[in-house]
């Protein structure tokens, strides 16, 4: 889910909200013309009785939000809203590349996501072939192959999809935490 708003010097932020109020939060964003985006997937659930797909938050309890300095209070008011990700007391930036690589991710590979939580120290790697190309992000080994994964700032999980190895080239170390 995502809303659009015209920007200017909005950048993207992550909030923490109460757990399974995302959506919620998502739509009082909206409402308040506030451009917020909830990354989301399908994840089937099994009770007694039956199986069901469901759209779950692809990260739990958290929401992005674009958004400047003057729009903060708005935010404050939401209901189960409870902080700005923050680093050193600040508000940490989730650069616009990212936010773009997970709609790809999403786009592109629904069923293969898998969520990892920490924050994994890997190679820093950029997608050579296919539709992710020029996406940037970490490499980790999973059972039965390579995975691309993309740490999101401030979230602290990792978003892992599986790419053939000739699709990737090494491009340095791990880039660092952006907040400012």
């Amino acid at each position: 889910m995502r809303v659009d708003a015209p920007a200017t010097d909005q950048k993207w932020h992550v909030i923490y909200v109460v757990t399974r109020h995302e959506k919620k939060v998502f739509e009082e964003l909206v409402k308040r013309e506030i451009q917020a985006y909830l990354p989301m997937r399908k994840e089937l659930h099994n009770w007694s009785d039956r199986k069901k797909w469901v759209e779950v938050p692809l990260f739990p309890s958290y929401v992005f939000v674009k958004t400047s300095a003057n729009q903060y209070e708005s935010i404050y008011n939401v209901k189960s809203f409870l902080k700005f990700v923050a680093f050193n007391g600040r508000p940490c930036v989730v650069p616009e590349w990212q936010i773009d690589g997970v709609r790809n991710i999403l786009k592109s590979y629904p069923s293969d996501i898998e969520v990892l939580d920490g924050s994994y120290r890997g190679m820093w790697a950029e997608i050579t072939s296919g539709p992710l190309t020029g996406l940037r992000g970490e490499i980790v080994d999973l059972v039965n192959g390579k995975a691309f994964t993309i740490r999101i700032e401030g979230v602290d999980k990792i978003i892992g999809v599986r790419v053939p190895v000739g699709g990737v080239r090494i491009v340095g170390p791990t880039a660092q935490l952006v907040c400012s």
